[in-house]
């Protein structure tokens, strides 16, 4: 059973209904069943309004639920889902979001993933405001077998992103990954950092390079997940999302509702603890497996 055939069924289960047109008992569970699914209350809400404006027998509303959705994507461009690297180039990849979502994890997944695809990758420790993340990430470092650069106890981020793009441009490499603080003491503090280290890429490196700010949420915290990236779009600019604990149709619902809310693309996806659980996320097979 498909992940809309599903939510289908539970909402004609739930009011014991038979096909007719639908009311407001079945528009109401309808948005309940949505936003269990991860959906999220606007997109949930959203949808039972094109419901109530343009009405349907229920036999018609999966249908309907898909061409909905599948909206969400835009103009479903499966080219949009990916990360337009080059190994001709710098590449950098500025990775953001709280503590405790996988950002470390993902940091170590990517470099180990792009190392195997030829790229010459650098990890920089961003993250200065907390005590245990440098030590973290140098774990993660030595299991993909890529250099780290670290600075002393105390050093700024900004330094430290300085520091990673000047070793980057003078040895060659053309994979960057910074790690930034994933908390700081309020919504404030985060913009103003997020800005300097944006600040500081744009002015030592050329318009060519690849810099890509990529938000990694967890995707079983299912509406916090959209909360941490509303946050995070206020503070800076996201080009993209890394999504981690992904294990199939239970977490689909955050997929559409990031890219209803956001217009943001999921780049990568997080399926477990190895270095090689980390996969690129696909349009195509994923709306082939979901539709």
């Amino acid at each position: 059973m498909s992940f809309f055939s599903n939510i289908v069924n539970k909402i004609k289960t739930k009011l014991s209904s038979s096909a007719r047109l639908i009311d407001d008992a079945y528009l109401e569970e309808l948005e309940a069943q949505l936003i269990r699914c991860d959906l999220g209350v606007k997109l949930a809400f959203d949808f039972a309004d094109s419901l109530r404006k343009n009405p349907c027998g229920e036999q018609q509303v999966q249908e309907r639920l898909k061409e909905f959705l599948l909206n969400a994507f835009g103009k479903h461009d499966s080219d949009l889902f990916k990360l337009k690297a080059s190994k001709n180039q710098l590449n950098i990849l500025l990775v953001v979001g709280v503590n405790g979502v996988g950002k470390t994890t993902s940091i170590g997944k990517l470099a180990h993933r792009f190392k195997k695809q030829g790229y010459k990758t650098l990890i920089a420790a961003g993250d200065t405001f907390r005590a245990a993340a440098e030590e973290q990430l140098n774990h993660w470092a030595q299991r993909a077998q890529v250099d780290i650069l670290q600075l002393e106890e105390g050093a700024k981020a900004s330094a430290v992103v300085y520091k990673a793009i000047e070793k980057a441009q003078t040895e060659n490499y053309n994979m960057l990954i910074i790690d930034t603080a994933g908390r700081l003491q309020n919504k404030a503090n985060l913009m103003e950092e997020l800005t300097k280290l944006k600040q500081v890429i744009d002015k030592n490196t050329d318009p060519n390079t690849l810099v890509e700010t990529m938000l990694v949420l967890d995707s079983t915290t299912g509406s916090n997940a959209v909360l941490q990236a509303e946050n995070f779009m206020e503070a800076t600019e996201l080009n993209s999302i890394i999504l981690t604990k992904f294990d199939g149709s239970a977490r689909a619902g955050v997929v559409f509702s990031i890219a209803y809310n956001f217009k943001l693309a999921v780049k990568f996806i997080g399926t477990g603890e190895r270095l090689e659980d980390i996969e690129e996320f696909d349009l195509n097979q994923f709306i082939s497996k979901y539709f």
